[in-house]
């Protein structure tokens, strides 16, 4: 624009010029007079046709540099009436058309983009290309259990406190691995790249594999047992009929000979019994009934359970104490299952601690949790991982349907949990969901 004043202030300049010189001829002679004027005239029509030729789609294509510098891909320049500044201008515009439409598309796919990641209910870990947490979606911050993403935006994988940011931190790229943390869940960890500014710009994909796994695992076992149980009882029933016949021939004999086969007959006729009563518990956890919610006090449950399971831990010498939440939570629970889930725990607490220990019970109403903790010797870290596997058992007459019962309960519940040993506190920590819990996996 500076340059357009300049030229325009130069031409006025030299046209004024040539006509002041033209006036002084005037008086004297008129003939250079009006070459004068002639000539401030021709100067005149020559600096509008420079302008027109040169300056104007010069300062046009200046205009049109500012617009790209201020990424404006709105405005189009005008044609000037001039063949070879008009293709410039023409191949400008079309030019500012393309970049418009590609920009749109990109916001758009941008848009979408952010919309997909926000809904994706799988996690979505993005890193910047210094290795920092950059963003996480709400999928993310749930299956990490991480409140506010302020709290691990800008740290690297390894100075996180999440529990599975060891695992992320060792992913190396294109890495699509398993990865299982506290007992149960299982979590699909994939470590990808797109392309960002020429660079490879890294995130991680995460998947809950937990319900899909535990659902073909129970239906595994389902199957497993329900082909036992007929078999076993098939065969129990027509033997323990066949035994109490028996036993019943040999009394009424009364033939003495026959005391030590009768004694036989009796603990085979009590085994087949234990083995139908074994099979029939097996059957039993298969066979876990929906649970019927209602509002129930954490500090009421607690205070139950304690009652039921406090004349077994005297005996053991073991002190039972609870720690109840001040503004006393409730919770959305199957009363009658949540209370045989607590049992069980505080039961597997008093048979690890054996004699003279303490038990805790705790309820939170943030998070809203209850917790069993004892000072036993603790879990090794290789038995942890097979705690919840169906059948699992370190005890010497163990049947490992204890857990198992416990996991898929509170899972029906939608609850999360952990089983934990630190500072010489074992830990069994359940924290309820503030939402509905999703239906029972198979």
């Amino acid at each position: 624009m500076k340059q357009k004043w300049v030229f325009w202030i130069i031409v006025v300049f030299v046209t004024l010029l040539f006509v002041g010189i033209g006036f002084v001829f005037f008086y004297e002679r008129h003939f250079p007079f009006w070459v004068m004027q002639g000539i401030a005239l021709a100067s005149l029509l020559f600096s509008i046709f420079l302008y027109r030729t040169l300056i104007r789609p010069y300062h046009l294509l200046l205009s049109g540099m500012d617009l790209l510098k201020e990424q404006d891909f709105t405005t189009h320049l005008r044609p000037v009436k001039n063949k070879d500044a008009d293709q410039v201008i023409a191949i400008f515009n079309r030019m500012i058309t393309h970049l418009r439409n590609e920009r749109l598309q990109v916001r758009e796919k941008n848009q979408f983009l952010d919309l997909l990641i926000n809904a994706s209910p799988q996690g979505i870990l993005i890193l910047t290309f210094g290795k920092e947490i950059a963003d996480i979606n709400p999928a993310g911050l749930n299956l990490l259990g991480i409140e506010d993403i302020k709290d691990v935006k800008g740290r690297k994988l390894h100075e996180a406190s999440f529990d599975l940011a060891p695992a992320l931190a060792a992913l190396n790229p294109n890495d699509d691995v398993i990865v299982k943390r506290k007992g149960i869940s299982a979590y699909r960890c994939v470590r990808s790249s797109f392309i960002d500014q020429g660079f490879d710009h890294p995130f991680i994909f995460i998947e809950e594999l937990t319900h899909e796994l535990l659902k073909i695992e129970k239906e595994s076992y389902e199957r497993i047992i329900c082909m036992m149980s007929h078999e076993v009882n098939n065969s129990v029933g027509a033997i323990g009929s066949t035994l109490s016949v028996v036993a019943d021939i040999f009394r009424q004999e009364g033939i003495k000979e026959w005391e030590d086969v009768l004694t036989a007959v009796d603990a085979s006729y009590d085994r087949c019994g234990n083995l139908a009563h074994f099979i029939d518990n097996l059957a039993h956890v298969v066979r876990i009934p929906e649970p019927v919610l209602s509002p129930i006090s954490l500090n009421e449950q607690a205070c139950a359970v304690e009652a039921l399971t406090r004349m077994e831990c005297q005996q053991r010498g073991i002190q039972l104490k609870l720690f109840l939440a001040g503004d006393d939570p409730n919770v959305q629970a199957d009363g009658i299952q949540f209370e045989q889930v607590l049992v069980n725990i505080i039961k597997n607490a008093c048979e690890a601690i054996v004699q003279q220990g303490e038990i805790r019970i705790v309820t939170s109403s943030s998070p809203l949790s209850i917790c069993i903790k004892d000072n036993g010797p603790g879990i090794d870290e290789q038995i942890k991982e097979k705690l919840f596997t169906p059948f699992f058992t370190t005890k010497p007459t163990g049947k490992g349907i204890g857990l198992l019962f416990v996991r898929d309960v509170l899972i029906n519940h939608g609850c999360r949990f952990s089983l934990t040993t630190h500072n010489g506190w074992t830990t069994f920590e359940i924290i309820f969901s503030t939402t509905f819990p999703r239906k029972s996996q198979g």
